[in-house]
């Protein structure tokens, strides 16, 4: 679960996003910051979502702007201005610890969250 759902919860919980859409916003970042952990899966992820060969990241961003879904941070009102606490908040998750590429201090969760801005 990582980096994702920490984040989420961290966004529903401090920031009012609904929770359906923390995952469409943060996933193609979360993709983006873990592929050097996570390479061959993520080849699986962008077959899954008919683009084999390409970023499982830019796939799943792909997929979900046909949703219509919202694809960044501020499409849910959340500004820069917030990073830092939902990085100092994040960091109290299990799932934090749990992330295939290490985060290891707010800093960490600041970078996925300025790649979803």
């Amino acid at each position: 679960m990582g980096a994702s759902h920490a984040i989420g919860h961290v966004l529903g919980g401090t920031c009012d996003v609904p929770h359906y859409f923390c995952t469409a916003v943060m996933m193609p970042s979360v993709l983006r910051y873990n592929r050097p952990a996570t390479e061959a899966a993520q080849q699986s992820i962008a077959a899954a979502l008919g683009a084999p060969g390409r970023d499982a990241s830019e796939a799943f961003a792909a997929f979900i702007a046909e949703l219509g879904l919202p694809r960044r941070l501020a499409d849910v009102g959340v500004g820069e201005d917030r990073f830092e606490l939902i990085g100092r908040n994040a960091m109290l998750s299990i799932f934090t610890r749990t992330n295939p590429q290490p985060i290891r201090e707010p800093a960490d969760v600041v970078k996925i969250l300025k790649l979803a801005a």
